[in-house]
């Protein structure tokens, strides 16, 4: 599971990394909403994962805790080296930071950590939930196919 996690979560973290460099060059970064494109990142390297660890090991199936771990583990990988990226970015670019800060709701709080653990916190967040919701998908795939 390890060296699938691995290769899952190296690749999230490059879908988000590279989705984030070229929002920020279009100048497009400012705006919230676009995160909602890393959820398709997510999870589609969460899908991938799992998918992978099912095949790998057939007789996972239906352990719906061993395809969340495998999902969430991945998720981490990718959701932490993301983190670190953006508290650095936005330790070095003061004005993007300080773009940013005028938009938070609690910006006299608002640091380059601050901002990563709340990247942090949603990415944790989405790990799971969507490892369940794939588990769960990729589960009946696999069942229907057998049938």
């Amino acid at each position: 599971m390890k060296k699938i996690a691995l290769k899952y979560g190296f690749q999230m973290f490059t879908g988000f990394a590279l989705l984030f460099l070229i929002v920020h060059l279009l100048g497009w970064s400012q705006n919230y909403y676009l995160r909602v494109l890393n959820g398709f990142i997510h999870i589609t390297f969460i899908y991938l994962c799992i998918r992978d660890y099912r095949r790998d090991f057939p007789d996972s199936q239906g352990n719906y805790l061993s395809g969340v771990a495998a999902g969430f583990y991945a998720s981490i990988i990718g959701v932490a080296l993301f983190t670190v990226a953006m508290c650095l970015f936005l330790a070095i670019d003061q004005s993007f930071f300080e773009l940013l800060k005028e938009q938070a709701p609690f910006s006299e709080y608002f640091t380059p950590v601050t901002a990563s653990l709340f990247i942090f916190v949603e990415g944790v967040v989405v790990s799971l939930i969507g490892s369940y919701l794939v588990t769960r998908v990729i589960d009946a795939q696999l069942e229907k196919a057998g049938s």
